[in-house]
């Protein structure tokens, strides 16, 4: 049922937006249209009547539609607060602030609008307005009438130096007196055509070309013999000239003298000339022209009125949907469930917000993940760490920075007969209350210390070595101390037995070295002088006897000797786990 619910409401948005966006270019052409009209140079100004009244009946029809759509939005605000529709609290409130924020300036916009066009067309269109402008044409036909006396006086200057002696005249001395003459009299052409109307003298001023050819223009002062004025549009302006039969008893042919109008003052003339044109046209439709625009202004305020009701609802639902969606899962967050991700459809920072949810709960599930392995790793590294110290035959204390003692491994229980329970917690200071020895430990100033006391411990003299290290961070801040003992009784007394076991060595050596001699000079004496002697019997049993004596204190040092060495090494196969 939802998804149906969710597949409508698309089609129902899609509607609205395509609704929207079809109205706002009619309303915009309506306005273009309408706008433009007071340009005279579009094409498509209104000229009749039945294109207002198309005009107006689309503005009417617009005006109905937007009617509707306001009110068929502000029902269904309504109907949905009543039914406890979720989200239609923050939706109507919603759409009352983008309707009063809008409404606001757009009503005050309107009335000034409208104020400011009636205004504009009552200023515009009265009778001031048109005597200004038929006033400001006439004085453009006045600049060219003047042009064309002031060419027409010039042209009877020149006319008397043309003939004399009843034939145009025309040498180089009258010709270069007449160049400067154009300068003086602001003039750009200068023709003489004969009788026959062939050119006789061409001068002109730039932009004026040399050869420009006006046979044509000479027909009409032909047939009645008087001045003509006439003006010839020009790429570069307008061209004011003259043409004058030249007649002394008869005709000899023409004069033409000509002044350029500069282009901006042409431009200029042009430009007033069609707004005459134009503000005539438009006289005849002020009155649907401001009825026109006065619906056009209602329809822009309704227009206003319903895309800021649409607004409203757009936003509501974009806020509304993922802060529903967000809520539930910060919900199944907290029960520890983190495998929660939002999935909704939005955009901007409602978009950013769901987005850092979903990285935030990833985040937190990779964390999670890493806190697990950490905690996993401290915990196989605590074991291995405890089970060193269970089995190491050295005693270890570590203490916290404030002195109280934190773990005791066996080894301490083993050396001091104190039990790890009775001295956990509690603060080193105790320890060396039963063993003063430790004293000096308790306030360690330096990093290391190590020394060798003697302990006399259930009647037995113990040797200790007992180092101390202090435990810092980083920053150089105390975390605690560290305590080894190790006790090294039985390796004095090796150490002792080695050093007799050397004394032994040297004195069984000492006595052996004079033995020899001794041996070996008792057997000379016999095997010399045993034959010599009477009674030979007494001197063999002396010399036997040194002999025999020799031997047995021989006997009794290698013994002695032995007692130095170390026993002789038996090697065999055994399981060095189990040794």
């Amino acid at each position: 049922m939802s998804i149906k619910m969710e597949l409508k409401e698309k089609k129902k948005r899609k509607r609205e937006t395509l609704l929207i966006f079809i109205l706002i270019p009619i309303i915009g052409f309506l306005i273009y249209i309408e706008s433009k009209s007071f340009n005279p140079d579009f094409q498509l100004r209104i000229t009749n009547t039945f294109l207002f009244f198309i005009l107006a009946n689309l503005n009417i029809i617009l005006l109905i539609l937007f009617v509707f759509l306001v009110t068929r939005n502000f029902v269904k605000l309504i109907a949905e607060r009543k039914r406890g529709i979720v989200g239609s609290r923050i939706r109507t409130k919603l759409v009352l602030l983008f309707v009063g924020l809008s409404l606001l300036p757009t009503m005050v916009l309107f009335g000034v609008a409208a104020k400011f066009v009636f205004s504009s067309f009552n200023y515009w269109f009265n009778i001031k307005v048109e005597q200004a402008i038929n006033q400001t044409l006439e004085i453009g036909h006045i600049y060219y009438k003047q042009a064309s006396d002031d060419l027409i006086h010039y042209s009877k200057l020149f006319q008397r130096g043309f003939i004399n002696n009843g034939e145009l005249v025309f040498d180089n001395v009258s010709l270069s007196k007449l160049r400067p003459k154009l300068k003086e009299y602001n003039l750009d052409l200068l023709q003489v055509y004969n009788y026959k109307l062939q050119p006789l003298v061409s001068l002109t001023r730039k932009p004026v070309e040399q050869n420009l050819d006006l046979k044509n223009d000479l027909a009409e002062p032909l047939k009645t013999r008087e001045p003509v004025a006439l003006v010839k549009s020009l790429p570069y302006g307008d061209l004011a000239y003259t043409i004058t039969p030249l007649e002394k008893g008869r005709l000899w042919g023409f004069l033409v003298v000509g002044r350029l109008i500069p282009p901006h003052l042409v431009k200029k003339l042009e430009a007033i000339r069609k707004n005459s044109e134009d503000y005539k046209q438009l006289f005849l439709f002020v009155n649907p022209l401001k009825w026109s625009l006065f619906i056009i202004f209602s329809v822009i305020t309704l227009l206003v009125i319903f895309v800021a009701t649409w607004v409203g609802f757009r936003i509501a639902k974009v806020i509304t949907i993922p802060i529903q969606a967000l809520a539930g899962a910060t919900q199944e967050v907290a029960k520890g469930n983190l495998d929660v991700n939002v999935e909704v459809e939005a955009s901007d920072e409602v978009k950013m917000l769901v987005d850092s949810f979903n990285k935030m709960v990833t985040d937190l599930r990779m964390a999670y993940g890493r806190l697990q392995e950490q905690k996993l790793e401290i915990e196989r590294r605590h074991k291995y760490t405890k089970t060193i110290l269970e089995n190491i035959r050295t005693g270890v204390i570590s203490t916290s920075a404030s002195g109280y003692i934190i773990t005791v491994n066996p080894a301490v229980e083993e050396i001091l007969g104190v039990k790890a329970g009775n001295l956990v917690g509690r603060p080193f200071q105790d320890l060396a209350e039963i063993f003063p020895e430790f004293k000096e430990f308790s306030q360690i100033i330096s990093e290391k210390l190590e020394k060798q006391i003697k302990l006399k411990i259930n009647g037995k003299l113990l040797t200790l070595v007992v180092s101390t290290t202090l435990l810092k961070d980083k920053q150089g801040q105390p975390l605690g101390a560290v305590f080894v003992f190790e006790d090294i009784t039985q390796l004095e007394k090796i150490q002792r037995m080695a050093a007799w076991r050397e004394v032994a060595r040297r004195i069984a050596h000492e006595i052996k070295n004079p033995l020899t001699p001794i041996q070996l000079s008792a057997q000379r004496l016999r095997r010399r002088y045993l034959n010599q002697f009477q009674g030979e019997s007494v001197f063999d049993e002396c010399t036997q006897m040194i002999v025999k004596q020799v031997e047995g204190l021989k006997k009794m040092v290698n013994e002695f000797s032995n007692l130095a060495r170390l026993p002789e090494v038996n090697l065999t196969l055994n399981n060095l786990a189990e040794v």
